[in-house]
């Protein structure tokens, strides 16, 4: 059911005092009432989201009433959420009807909230939330506005900050929502106002409201702790909202400096990121997260995931920690290295064996055929060019990365795993898959830039050597 709170508009504001670049008013009745509108630039649209209850209703109404002050232009954002049938309609319909009284602009979206839960495995406050956002930024990319104003207040970042906390989140989820957020384009301004502050100030200015029935649904989570649980708190700690708030300025203060420590923790190279692992944990963990954004992975990775990652520090689980959206974390050496990993193709890259030059990927493979004398022992033992016995080599060679099943005989004798082998090199993890190899079927006779199988040795009845050697190029080249 809805409840129409009062629908005459008065707009008479008593007292205008301008303090710390803040529009401060006075309520009939004396009562202080001050959100920062100094995060507002002249010149701008504020589209302000507009539900229609008491908060959005008190913001809408005050910024109307302060925008020629201000310099601002006010346009009201509404979102139909489909969740509550006729009724939601209904409140849509209030909304714009108020900004007719007021002469302001309103911009309507509908979305289907139950259908994008059911499909998305979201709870219905999470769907709203997602698809409010999303309207939010439709609205800024579509030129409706600069920059989008929330009424969210103390009482709500008081209530986030408890619910972060109660289901486990990270020192960051203590640090509650933001005056502005989303590199400034949703601005809080109430977010230090009180909701009884704001619920005065609406019936002492008669604000018309409506509201909406599922505020007072125990099924929703946050309903809960804000109707039972910060209620109960507040009988022992009056101010309790006001010092969760404070705590999370505090708290906010501390883990901007750690995330400017993590910025700095971890080492990019192509689309690999290299993190020490002796960095310390609060450092380490926010550069995981910084990381994984960096990877495409923005609301599905959880703390756990970060504790594994941490945990390859002593081997804890292994080497290995598959994260989502495909990403993984390999310890190597002193690092945790985290990329994504590529989906092998259906039908591998290969190139055929030729003597010259070949190109595989960004490898340039030279095959030149040399005689006895120009063989280099000193490069052979360095590590440098490989030699063998092109006579050896049977026909129908490729040039490709492993592959399950590949088998190698070793320099000296004894056939083994491919995997094995680069196993016993210490090779990465990652690198396995990327190692360039010349082989027919499931039998390698070489693994590029590193060895020859004892298939293709050069012994004293050879008569063709080759000489192979590798050099890196990039596609631009």
């Amino acid at each position: 059911m809805q409840f129409i709170a009062k629908m005459t508009v008065k707009l008479a504001y008593k007292t205008l005092i301008w303090y710390n670049n803040n529009v401060i008013f006075k309520a009939k009745g004396g009562k202080m009432f001050s959100p920062d509108y100094s995060l507002f630039k002249k010149g701008v649209t504020v589209g302000v989201g507009y539900s229609g209850g008491v908060d959005s209703s008190a913001l809408l109404y005050d910024l109307a009433a302060k925008s020629e002050k201000l310099g601002i232009t006010v346009v009201a954002i509404n979102v139909e959420h489909g969740i509550r049938g006729e009724a939601s309609v209904a409140d849509s319909l209030f909304c714009e009807e108020q900004c007719k009284n007021l002469g302001v602009p309103f911009f309507g979206y509908k979305v289907d909230c139950l259908s994008f839960a059911d499909k998305n495995g979201y709870s219905l406050e999470q769907a709203a939330r997602i698809l409010r956002y999303e309207c939010f930024f439709k609205a800024l990319s579509d030129g409706v506005c600069n920059v989008v104003a929330l009424a969210h207040h103390m009482s709500d970042n008081a209530e986030t900050v408890l619910f972060n906390v109660l289901r486990g989140s990270s020192a960051t989820g203590g640090t509650g929502m933001k005056k502005t957020s989303y590199e400034g384009k949703i601005i809080r301004p109430f977010l230090y106002v009180s909701k009884a502050e704001i619920l005065d100030y609406a019936k002492e200015n008669d604000i018309p409201f409506v509201e909406d029935e599922t505020n007072a649904d125990f099924d929703y989570t946050r309903n809960a702790l804000r109707l039972k649980v910060i209620p109960e708190i507040k009988k022992l700690f009056p101010e309790a909202e006001r010092a969760i708030t404070r705590f999370a300025e505090t708290l906010n203060s501390d883990d901007e400096y750690l995330y400017s420590l993590a910025e700095k923790a971890f080492k990019k190279e192509n689309d690999k990121f290299f993190l020490p692992l002796e960095t310390a944990y609060p450092v380490f963990s926010r550069a995981v997260v910084i990381i994984l954004k960096e990877l495409g992975v923005e609301k599905d990775y959880q703390k756990s995931h970060v504790d594994a990652v941490y945990a390859l520090k002593n081997n804890i689980g292994g080497k290995e920690v598959t994260l989502p959206k495909g990403v993984v974390a390999v310890k190597e050496g002193e690092n945790v290295v985290l990329y994504k990993r590529a989906e092998l193709p259906i039908i591998k890259e290969r190139e055929p064996f030729k003597l010259g030059k070949t190109l595989f990927k960004d490898l340039e493979i030279i095959a030149e055929k040399i005689s006895e004398k120009d063989v280099d022992e000193k490069d052979m033992k360095a590590g440098g060019a490989l030699y063998f016995d092109l006579d050896k080599l049977p026909e129908g060679c490729v040039y490709r990365t492993r592959e399950t099943g590949d088998e190698y005989t070793k320099f000296g004798g004894g056939t083994v795993s491919l995997k094995k082998y680069l196993t016993d090199l210490k090779v990465p993890k990652r690198l396995k898959d990327e190692t360039v190899v010349l082989a027919k079927e499931k039998i390698v006779y070489c693994v590029l830039e590193k060895d020859i199988s004892m298939l293709i040795k050069i012994d004293k009845n050879t008569k063709n050597i080759v000489k192979l050697y590798t050099r890196h190029v990039r596609n631009n080249d």
